[in-house]
């Protein structure tokens, strides 16, 4: 969900940024690559059934023009060529008229059947002009071009390139959509009559159109970039199994984030991490001996586990009935000896696994070593088995149960108590 999400918002967002036919063919591209790179899975996954006969006939077109023939294929690269062509003449148009803030009025130049787009930022403003029709970042054709004349006739012309200043000033034209508008914003009375100065700016066709394609670019990278960070930063996982009973349950949903191994941002006692299967679990798992009567243990290769941080790296940590213990050290060499335990009980079927996982002297962790454990010892293989965990297979520490809501809630602190006793 994290990672489809954005790109959900950001295809919203291009609906918004370009709404008008001038951007149909960006819009059409941007929905193309889409189909291209996600699979049908996925589509299927979170799209609604209702949509899917719609959907996948433009995906297997897709396909099916990516393994054209020749001769299609040619003629695919023959449009392909040609779109680049225009955008890159559209580009440089509005490169020598300007972007933004800095780009030319239009108005000043246009001529009859060019295509000029008005914008306004004033609210007011606005809405007084589209109450007469005129749409803030709809394209518009040029109908007809007049300025005043002398002895104040009017006089029609082709162009107002060329025309002195104070004509252009004055200068009126009748416009119409150059496309198809939604029901609510059609006219029975185009072309409309309008002064070009009761616009603040009149951008033309490649302006818009250059402009479109920085914003959406700028909007697709924010989101990409949002996206590659929750990718990165945050997960959702599963709770596979019972081995970390009671503090959660098999199915609950947790949220995880990235830890890193340096410093501060190392993970602490009682913290919960997320890693992938080391060789150690492989090789201890696949051999067990079950007896005749045992059944096939599946692989951990491609597993990732939840366990609880039990000793940190220089801890020195054993095992004692099962359960693990940690000598704390203390800066007051007179204090009595502090021990960090584990309290998970026994495992399910001990006699598979080597005596010394249940009982051995503590023995001090490497500096990129932790020694975790499940909650539940009765359902747990973990470090007491296989060994310290190194931190390059950690993934993540889990912080939040999010699912089901009657589980919602931060991780709590598991079984550890530290105790003064002698071993």
């Amino acid at each position: 969900l994290l990672r489809v999400v954005p790109f959900g918002r950001f295809v919203e967002s291009v609906s918004f940024i370009m709404p008008s036919a001038s951007s149909l063919l960006a819009r059409r591209l941007l929905a193309t690559a889409l189909l291209i790179v996600t699979p049908v899975p996925l589509v299927q996954a979170f799209l609604p059934p209702s949509t899917h006969s719609s959907v996948f006939p433009q995906h297997r077109s897709v396909s099916m023009l990516l393994s054209s023939s020749s001769s299609d294929s040619d003629g695919t690269i023959d449009s392909i060529k040609s779109s680049i062509k225009t955008t890159k003449q559209s580009f440089q148009a509005a490169a020598d008229e300007g972007f933004g803030t800095k780009a030319k009025n239009a108005a000043y130049t246009c001529s009859v059947g060019d295509i000029i787009v008005p914008l306004c930022s004033n609210l007011t403003q606005r809405q007084e002009l589209a109450n007469r029709g005129i749409y803030a970042g709809v394209e518009y054709k040029v109908c007809e071009l007049s300025i005043d004349g002398q002895e104040q006739d009017t006089k029609r012309i082709q162009t107002l390139d060329g025309q002195p200043t104070n004509a252009k000033q004055t200068a009126k034209a009748l416009i119409k959509p150059a496309y198809p508008l939604r029901d609510n914003l059609e006219r029975n009375d185009w072309p409309v009559s309008v002064s070009l100065d009761e616009v603040p700016l009149w951008l033309s066709r490649s302006t818009y159109i250059a402009g479109n394609a920085v914003g959406t670019l700028a909007v697709s990278s924010f989101f990409v970039a949002v996206a590659a960070i929750l990718a990165f930063f945050v997960r959702i996982v599963s709770v596979p199994t019972p081995s970390m009973l009671p503090a959660f349950n098999p199915g609950n949903i947790l949220l995880v984030t990235r830890t890193i191994p340096i410093g501060p941002f190392r993970p602490h006692v009682g913290d919960v991490l997320f890693f992938n299967a080391p060789p150690e679990l492989e090789s201890t798992v696949s051999n067990l001996n079950l007896g005749e009567s045992g059944s096939e243990v599946a692989s951990t290769k491609g597993k990732q586990f939840l366990k609880r941080v039990v000793a940190v790296p220089g801890e020195k940590v054993g095992v004692k009935q099962s359960e693990p213990y940690v000598a704390v050290s203390s800066k007051d060499p007179s204090a009595p000896q502090t021990y960090r335990l584990d309290i998970i009980g026994p495992y399910a079927r001990p006699e598979i696994f080597d005596s010394s996982s249940w009982d051995r002297p503590p023995s001090r962790l490497a500096k990129n070593e932790f020694f975790v454990a499940g909650d539940n010892g009765y359902r747990s293989v973990d470090s007491r088995v296989w060994g310290p965990l190194k931190d390059k297979y950690i993934v993540g520490t889990a912080r939040l149960v999010i699912w089901p809501l009657n589980d919602f809630g931060p991780i709590g602190p598991g079984p550890i108590k530290e105790i003064i006793k002698s071993y």
